[in-house]
Order: structure tokens, then sequence, then C-alpha cells
């Protein structure tokens, strides 16, 4: 099987690396032109156990190889038109690893059609900045990923996708509704991590009562929010109580004590890297609550704190 990682990221990197030492698949990966050429080595490195794993010499390409059998899309699908061009040289299944939410969903369906499939990563992970090698964890929940319609052009290749991933130790599940859960248990608990950006640390975050009472109040208009647009996972619309101020201020100081490195991890995933796709993603949320005609105050409100953090000074 030949399988094509598009954003060779954390997330791209330990689904890639994986999948090539030990799914038993030829793996290529997606990167920018700069980079095409490239034999630097991939390095992951599991957080629990810290097992290292190395692919030598990875295959950077420029664009989609016309015989990959699947790609796996580890980039945001916000910027279709930067998409589109790579992924032309392909008609291969596209297996999209990152949150869409609605109206992503309808932009990617509309230009790759049924080729494009929604998948719940079950891996966390970042790239340290000094030696850049990849950690990760891996919870054991599956990755889930969108069944195919019987009979399809994707469906025998995504199979054996989710087989690959299982060789891999990263459990690939088929599921119907993927591309509805994904955005709906991820609305249910986001707010957190987009008050975290806004606060810029989880130290700063726990001391601004006014954040953690947004905080609350957005993941309530959240969890509402879901229940239109999909079926959550069962855990998700506790997001509510798990963003009260009192248990923010417990579990996050108890992050920070018993694992530095999650707590770096949420501060620079979420409170850094995410934030221009939070600015995009809250845009959505309020626009998605205005047509099903729900309460939106916190998450406008979000909305323009978001704004006004991005305006020059």
């Amino acid at each position: 099987m030949k399988v094509a990682v598009f954003g060779a990221g954390a997330l791209g990197g330990v689904y890639g690396a994986r999948l090539a030492l030990r799914g038993q698949v030829d793996v290529a990966f997606v990167v920018r032109p700069t980079r095409v050429g490239s034999r630097e080595p991939i390095v992951i490195e599991a957080v629990r156990g810290e097992r290292r794993e190395i692919v030598e010499a990875p295959a950077r390409v420029d664009a989609v190889p016309p015989d990959a059998d699947v790609v796996l899309l580890a980039v945001g699908t916000e910027d279709l038109d930067a998409l589109k061009e790579p992924l032309a040289a392909s008609e291969a299944p596209i297996v999209v690893l990152t949150p869409m939410l609605p109206p992503d969903w309808t932009r990617m369906r509309a230009a790759f059609g049924e080729r494009v499939l929604a998948a719940m990563p079950n891996v966390v992970a970042y790239t340290r900045k000094e030696d850049g090698v990849i950690r990760y964890w891996a919870p054991p929940a599956p990755t889930k990923i969108d069944e195919p319609r019987a009979g399809s052009a994707a469906a025998d290749a995504v199979r054996e996708l989710a087989e690959a991933l299982s060789r891999a130790g990263l459990r690939g599940r088929l599921e119907l509704g993927v591309h509805e859960k994904n955005p709906a248990t991820t609305v249910c608990f986001i707010a957190i991590g987009m008050t975290l950006s806004l606060a810029g640390s989880i130290a700063a975050l726990v001391d601004d009562e006014s954040l953690l009472s947004l905080a609350t109040r957005a993941c309530r208009e959240g969890v509402r929010l879901s229940r239109r647009i999909g079926a959550p996972e069962p855990w998700a619309p506790l997001a509510p109580a798990l963003a009260a101020p009192w248990a923010l201020r417990a579990w996050l100081g108890a992050l920070s004590r018993i694992s530095p490195e999650a707590a770096f991890y949420a501060e620079e995933h979420f409170g850094r890297k995410l934030r221009e796709q939070h600015r995009g993603m809250i845009r959505a949320m309020i626009e998605l609550a205005r047509d099903h005609a729900l309460p939106r105050e916190a998450l406008e409100e979000l909305g323009r704190r978001f704004e006004a953090a991005a305006a020059p000074s």
C-alpha cells in the first residue's frame, strides 16, 4: 500500500513514521517545495516509555504521487486553494486528520467530492524545537475514519488503511458519521484552548477570573451547538463542568505539577500554534450558532477578544 502524508508536521510525522516503520506501508511526505530532496530523518519519540523510532531517509515530494492509494491530510483545510494543486495529480481518497466544521466539510466535498473522508486521530504530538524530535502521546482510543459508501472507489483503500494503522499500533476503525462526530466533539471543549490562547499561559489563565468565566460560558454554548451539528463523544458534553473556574484551576494546576511536558504542549499548541486557527474557528462557530438560533453571547465575546488581540497596537 502507498500512503501520501500531506503535512509533515508533528501529527503527520507520527502517522507517517508509524505507518512506514510498523504498518508495512510505502509512505511519501508531501512538503513545501523547499523541503523536497531533504534526506533529514524523521524522529518520533513516545512520551510514555521514551521509545524512539527513526525514518532514516523519508521520501519528501511536493505533490501527491499519482499512484498513492490514500492521502492522509494533516494540515488545516481553511486555505482550500493551497490544497488543490498538490492534490490534483491523484484521485486517491483524502482522509482528513484535522477537525472540519460543517462549512469546511462542505467546501472540501465541493472541491474533491466523495474522495474526502473525516478522521478523528488518537495522537497528540509536538515537535521539540531544540532537536526536531517529534514527541507524542497515543491514548488507547482508536483512530476513527468515516466509513466510505459501500462499493465506492475509496472503500477498499480506506479499509486497508485502517488495517495498516492497526498494525502500526494506532488502531484504525471505520465508523459512520465521523465527519459530524469530530466537529461536534471539538466545539464542546475548544473554548478552553481558546481562552488559554488569549491568556498566553496556564498561569495567566488561572489568574484571570474573566477568562475563566468566559471559558465556562463558551463551553456551555458549544455543547448546545454540538447537538445541532452531530453526535459528540459521550464525554464531550461534560466540558462546561471541566471548564468551571474552580475545576480549571484545579486540573490545570495539577497538569503543571504532574506533567510539565503536557502543560508545555497545551501552552504551545493551543496557546500559540493554533491562534490563527482559533480566530477562524470562533467565527465559524458564531455563524453556526446564529444559523441555528442558539445563544452565542460568550462565543461572540471570544470572537471580539481574538479580533482585538490580532489588531495592530
